[in-house]
C-alpha cells in the first residue's frame, strides 16, 4: 500500500494509512508482547458547532424572500467572498470574518429596471466558482453550472477576472451526464490537471453519486466515471445529492466530501462527512451516521440541511463551512419556501483548524507510523488534551522491509526518546515537538525514521513535518 506524503508538509488522520499496524504474535510466537501494535486509539471524527444565526438570509427585494442552498465560499486575498443563488440569479457577499457578510451594490445586473443590487451579470443554477492559479488574469476565475431539458443535460462553463463579471464559454464542459445540481471543479497543481466532481444516476432507480472527470483544459472534459456510491448498508431510499468535495486545507493528500443526503422517504436532506487519500476511492468515517443532521433555529430544528461549496479560515484556528437550509421539504415547491416561515437560509458551520478527523485516546493509547524518509527540519503538531492528559513522541532510526527483518533495524535514536521529549498538554494548534537532542532535525535528515507517540486523553489532529 501507498504511505502517500507522510514526513511532508502536514499529515492529517483520513484514515489509518501512515500507521503501522504491527503483529500481536510473531511466526512461532518469537515475540511474545508484540511488534508495534497499535493500542487504546480511535480514528475519532468531530462534529462542527451550528451558529444557529444565519448569515445570510433572503433580504433584499430581487431575492424575492429566498436563498438557496447552492452556494460557494472561498478566501481571496484576505477577503471572504461569497456567490449565492436566489431567485434573481447569482447574489455576491463579502466578509472579514466569516459572520457579518455584506452585499455590495454592483451595478451589472439589472432587476426591476435598476441595477442597484448585488447580482453579477450571469444568471445559471448549480454553480461552483474556484480560484485558478495557473490562469491568465483574464480568466483567474472559473464557474461550472449545469443546464438541463428533457432531452439535453450538460455541464456548462464560464471565466471571468474578478469573479464578478462572466464571460460563458460557448461550448459545454460535458454533455450527457446527469449534470444537475451544484458541480465543484478546481484546478490541482500536482497532477497538472482540471478536475471535475459531477453528480452521477443510474439508469434504474435513478439513485444518485458523485463521479469524477479531469483534463488539461477548462475547455472540455471526458464522460465522468463513478467514484462514490452509496455504501451498501444504506437504506434503499437513501441518495447522495450533492458532492460539497473540498481538498483538506494545506494537507498532503487529504480530500473532503461534505455530501448532502437525500432521504426519499420524509423528502428531507442532511450531511454527511468523507473523506479519501487520492479523489477516487472514498469512504464515510461515519457510517450511516450524519455529520450534520438539523440546524437549530428559534422555531425548532430545522431538517433540510445542503452543504454549500468551500472551507475558510474564519478566525485564530477556526475554519468555518456553510450549509443551506429551509424549514420546508426538498419537493414542496419554491413557492412554498419564500417568506419567513421557511427561514431559508445560508448558517455557519465552525470547526477547529483541521477538526473534521483526530487520532484520539479516551485514556492511554499509542502507535508508530511506518517508515518515511525524514526531509523536515522540525514536527510539529495540533493537539488538545484534556486536564492531566498529554502527548510524547520519540523519533526511532527504522528500515524498510517485512515485519521480521526490519524489527532489530528499530531503535531509539539517543536524544530524541519519551524521556527526551518535552509533553504536550492543554490546546495547541501548531507547537513543535522538542527533545533533549533539539527541536532542530536537519542532521537526521534523509534519515528512515518512524515515530512513536504515547497519548494521554488526547486528540491528535496533524503532525506537520
Amino acid at each position: 500500500m501507498r504511505n502517500y506524503g507522510l514526513g511532508c508538509g502536514k499529515w492529517v488522520f483520513v484514515d489509518w494509512m501512515g500507521i503501522e499496524p504491527g503483529y500481536g504474535t510473531q511466526w512461532e510466537g518469537a515475540l511474545s508482547q508484540g511488534w508495534c501494535v497499535p493500542h487504546g486509539i480511535k480514528l475519532k471524527v468531530h462534529r462542527p458547532v451550528i451558529d444557529p444565526t444565519p448569515v445570510i438570509v433572503a433580504d433584499r427585494p430581487w431575492e424575492q424572500d429566498y436563498i438557496s442552498p447552492y452556494a460557494t465560499f472561498l478566501e481571496d486575498g484576505g477577503i471572504l467572498r461569497c456567490w449565492y443563488e436566489n431567485e434573481a440569479g447569482i447574489g455576491y457577499a463579502e466578509s472579514h470574518d466569516g459572520v457579518a457578510w455584506e452585499k455590495p451594490n454592483l451595478g451589472l445586473q439589472e432587476w426591476n429596471g435598476s441595477t442597484a443590487n448585488n447580482l453579477i451579470n450571469i444568471a445559471c443554477h448549480g454553480h461552483g466558482i474556484f480560484i485558478d492559479p495557473a490562469s491568465a488574469e483574464s480568466e483567474r476565475y472559473k464557474m461550472v453550472s449545469c443546464y438541463w431539458t428533457e432531452t439535453e443535460r450538460k455541464v456548462l462553463g464560464a471565466v471571468s477576472p474578478d469573479g464578478l463579471y462572466w464571460t460563458p464559454l460557448p461550448e459545454p464542459l460535458m454533455e450527457h451526464q446527469h449534470a444537475d445540481t451544484q458541480n465543484i471543479a478546481l484546478y490541482d497543481a500536482e497532477r497538472g490537471k482540471y478536475i471535475l466532481y459531477t453528480r452521477q444516476s443510474d439508469g434504474n432507480s435513478q439513485r444518485r453519486g458523485v463521479n469524477r472527470t479531469e483534463s488539461d483544459t477548462f475547455r472540455h472534459f471526458p464522460d465522468s466515471e463513478p467514484v462514490l456510491e452509496n455504501n451498501p448498508l444504506d437504506a434503499p431510499d437513501l441518495d447522495i445529492y450533492c458532492n460539497g468535495y473540498s481538498p483538506w486545507p494545506g494537507a498532503t493528500d487529504a480530500h473532503l466530501m461534505r455530501l448532502s443526503m437525500y432521504e426519499r422517504t420524509p423528502d428531507t436532506m442532511n450531511v454527511h462527512l468523507a473523506t479519501s487519500r487520492d479523489c477516487v476511492a472514498w469512504h464515510r468515517p461515519l457510517g450511516q451516521e450524519p455529520w450534520i443532521e438539523t440546524v437549530p433555529s428559534p422555531q425548532g430544528a430545522l431538517n433540510t440541511v445542503y452543504a454549500s461549496a468551500g472551507i475558510v479560515c474564519t478566525g485564530n484556528g477556526e475554519w468555518s463551512t456553510y450549509v443551506g437550509v429551509n424549514r420546508k421539504l426538498h419537493n414542496e415547491p419554491v413557492e412554498k419556501k419564500k417568506g419567513a416561515g421557511s427561514e431559508s437560509a445560508l448558517v455557519r458551520a465552525a470547526t477547529r483548524e483541521d477538526g473534521f478527523v483526530s487520532l484520539s485516546s479516551r485514556g492511554r493509547g499509542g502507535f508508530w507510523t511506518v517508515p518515511f524518509v525524514l526531509n523536515s527540519d522540525s514536527i510539529g503538531v495540533n493537539a488538545q488534551t484534556l486536564y492531566s492528559g498529554s502527548l510524547r513522541c520519540q523519533i526511532l532510526s527504522s528500515s524498510p522491509g517485512d515485519v521480521g527483518s526490519a524489527t532489530r533495524f528499530i531503535r531509539p535514536i539517543e536524544g530524541y526518546t519519551f524521556d527526551d521529549c518535552q509533553p504536550i498538554a492543554g490546546d495547541h494548534l501548531n507547537t513543535p515537538l522538542t527533545w533533549k537532542g533539539g527541536a532542530d532535525l536537519s542532521h537526521l535528515q534523509g534519515q528512515t525514521v518512524r515515530l512513536r507517540f504515547d497519548l494521554y486523553k488526547a486528540d491528535l489532529y496533524a503532525i506537520r513535518f
